[in-house]
């Protein structure tokens, strides 16, 4: 009988945060120069839930856990603490967390380094949850996207010269972490898949229209 109240709980407890508005959650993002672009993905959430709380800590060049030539702030492995105490002292709350990254780590200067990136990816979504678990502060909804389409090496150029295959390969790990740890995944490498690159020059970032394609299927995939 405990047991069936308590399940019975935590699902009325799910179904009401499932109820708040999409306008009301405060969102962190955690992305790259997709997400920081001016009229980037986010810009577009923003207008399709028309505006609400969001700190957006998105730059370009940013990976989950490689240093560009000493850079350190483009390693958000580096930068994490501070993204999530700013997410805090703006919005007074984070209701959910989106990590989208991917892109940069696999640029052609880090290919040597392929295999680190899928553990990255884990020691950053650990390090997440150790920073609310200290702090004894109930967890974020964690939202995954996998980094959106890429061109072929002979259209991106050699910074990214097999950054269609890396990504693909990262892109199903993030897919098996989303079903073992129960988070939601915006896979953008099948939904909208390559028919965002019609609106993209260099085959990495896109136009506007390209970028509400991306925010479109992050509402339908996660809300």
């Amino acid at each position: 009988m405990f047991f069936r109240l308590l399940s019975l709980l935590f699902v009325t407890a799910l179904l009401i945060g499932c109820a708040v508005p999409l306008k009301k959650r405060s969102l962190l993002v955690i992305g790259d120069s997709n997400g920081a672009a001016d009229r980037g993905w986010v810009f577009q959430l923003q207008q399709l839930r028309g505006g609400g709380p969001l700190v957006n800590t998105s730059l370009s060049g940013n990976t989950i856990g490689f240093s560009d030539n000493g850079q350190m702030d483009r390693n958000t492995l580096e930068n994490l603490t501070p993204y999530l105490r700013r997410g805090y002292a703006e919005m007074g709350e984070i209701d959910e967390i989106l990590i989208a990254l991917g892109t940069n780590d696999c640029k052609d200067k880090f290919s040597d380094r392929q295999e680190e990136i899928g553990e990255n990816l884990k020691t950053l979504l650990s390090r997440t949850r150790a920073f609310f678990e200290e702090r004894g502060q109930d967890m974020p909804r964690i939202v995954l996207l996998t980094p959106p389409p890429t061109g072929d090496d002979d259209r991106v150029g050699d910074e990214f010269r097999g950054v269609k295959r890396c990504t693909a390969e990262l892109s199903e790990l993030i897919r098996g972490i989303a079903i073992d740890e129960g988070y939601c995944l915006v896979d953008l490498q099948r939904q909208p898949g390559d028919a965002v690159l019609v609106h993209s020059d260099d085959g990495i970032h896109f136009d506007g229209q390209g970028y509400r394609m991306l925010a479109k299927n992050i509402v339908s995939s996660c809300y």
